[in-house]
């Protein structure tokens, strides 16, 4: 049974920009999605609470997780919705490997 988290920083990612798929076609770099769960529990809230997460953390032992997954193919007829949904994958295959669940 997973934790359970209300925070805005664990829902799946919103809308992006179109920026990042224009220049990716322009330069034909890949746009790699990547996904991360569980970095407010080492660090989050005030920088007191910063502070006092990152001294807590090597006996608290939170657990992150990175999540890397294929970039998607550039000469697809609909790159945007295809990144967005690579990188709904990537967080989702990230925050299910921590087994948090995430509240709608």
């Amino acid at each position: 049974m997973g934790s359970s988290t209300s925070s805005s920083h664990d829902r799946l990612p919103g809308r992006l920009k179109s920026g990042v798929v224009r220049l990716a076609l322009s330069s034909g770099a890949p746009v790699v999605p990547i996904g991360h769960a569980g970095a407010r529990r080492v660090s989050s809230g005030s920088r007191v609470k910063q502070l006092a997460g990152w001294a807590t953390a090597p006996v608290r032992r939170p657990r992150v997780h990175v999540h890397i997954g294929p970039a998607p193919l550039a000469d697809s007829p609909r790159p945007l919705d295809d990144l967005e949904t690579a990188l709904a994958d990537a967080w989702s295959c990230a925050v299910r490997t921590l087994g948090v669940t995430v509240r709608q």
